[in-house]
C-alpha cells in the first residue's frame, strides 16, 4: 500500500495552516462562552430568512467543535491531490477553484434546504431547513473530483483498494457518496455532491456557452448519422454493417 505525500505548494499550506487557526480560535471562542461563533455556521434558514449571506463562505473554515478528525481528514485529503492541482493550475487559479467548490456545495445546500420546505420533500429531508453545516468538505472534494478528472489515466495507489486510474478513482468518490447520501450519517451529503457538481463544471468546461453549443449540436448530428446508417442498411439489403446474428430471435 502507497500514499504519496508530495510537497504541498503556497495556496494548499496557506489553506492548511488557516484551517487549523481558525478551528483553534473557534474551540477558544466557544468555551470562553461566545454563542455568536455559532452564526459562522451554514444554515439555510438563516441565509434566507434573517440574510446571513458570510455564512457560505464562513463556513469553509469552521468545523465540528467535537470532531477534529473531520478537520484533520479534510486536511490531509486537500494536501494528497491539491498539491498537484496547485502545481499544474497555478496558485490563484487552485485558489479560485478550492472557492468555487465551496460556493457550489452551499448553493446546493441552499437548494435542498428550500425542497425541505415543499410538501414532497419534508417528510424525507425532515429538518434540513434548520439544520447548520460547516466544514471545508465540499470544496476539498471539489479538488479531489478535479484532480481525478485532470489526471484520468494517471495510475495511483489509494490505502486498501489497490492501484487504480484517476478516472477510477473519481467513481469510487462518487458511490461512497450515493451510499453516504443513503444513510444515516450526519455529513453534509448535498454540500459534497455541490463540490462535486461544480468541479464537474469546472473542468469540464460545462460553464462555457460554446460548450452546450457543441453537444446539442453533437448529439443533433449523432441522431442524424444514425437515422441515414439505417436509410442505407434498408436500401443495400441490410448487407452494410455487421454480419447478421446467428440465432433469428437477436435481430432487431
Amino acid at each position: 500500500t502507497q500514499i504519496a505525500w508530495p510537497r504541498p505548494g503556497k495556496a494548499v499550506i496557506g489553506l492548511i495552516v488557516s484551517i487549523i487557526g481558525f478551528y483553534v480560535l473557534q474551540l477558544l471562542l466557544l468555551r470562553a462562552g461566545q454563542a455568536w461563533v455559532r452564526d459562522l455556521y451554514l444554515s439555510p434558514a438563516a441565509v434566507i430568512e434573517k440574510l446571513y449571506v458570510w455564512q457560505v463562505v464562513t463556513r469553509l473554515w469552521m468545523h465540528q467543535p467535537d470532531a477534529p478528525f473531520h478537520m484533520i481528514f479534510n486536511l490531509l485529503w486537500l494536501w494528497m491531490f491539491g498539491t498537484q492541482l496547485e502545481k499544474w493550475w497555478g496558485v490563484r487559479r487552485f485558489l479560485i477553484a478550492y472557492v468555487i467548490f465551496g460556493l457550489s456545495g452551499a448553493a446546493l445546500i441552499l437548494i435542498v434546504g428550500l425542497l425541505s420546505l415543499t410538501a414532497p420533500f419534508r417528510p424525507l429531508l425532515g429538518s434540513f431547513w434548520t439544520t447548520t453545516h460547516l466544514g471545508a468538505s465540499s470544496a476539498v472534494i471539489g479538488i479531489t473530483v478535479a484532480w481525478g478528472l485532470t489526471y484520468a489515466n494517471q495510475e495511483m495507489h489509494f490505502l486498501f483498494l489497490g492501484k487504480m486510474k484517476g478516472k477510477t478513482f473519481v467513481l469510487i468518490v462518487v458511490a461512497i457518496e450515493l451510499l453516504m447520501a443513503l444513510s444515516f450519517s450526519p455529513v453534509s451529503s448535498a454540500g459534497h455532491f455541490g463540490g462535486i457538481i461544480g468541479a464537474f463544471v469546472l473542468c469540464r468546461g460545462l460553464w462555457k456557452p460554446s460548450k452546450w453549443k457543441q453537444a446539442v449540436k453533437r448529439r443533433r448530428l449523432d441522431k442524424q448519422r444514425k437515422k441515414i446508417e439505417s436509410e442505407l442498411r434498408v436500401i443495400e439489403g441490410g448487407r452494410r454493417g455487421d454480419d447478421p446474428p446467428t440465432d433469428p430471435s437477436k435481430w432487431n
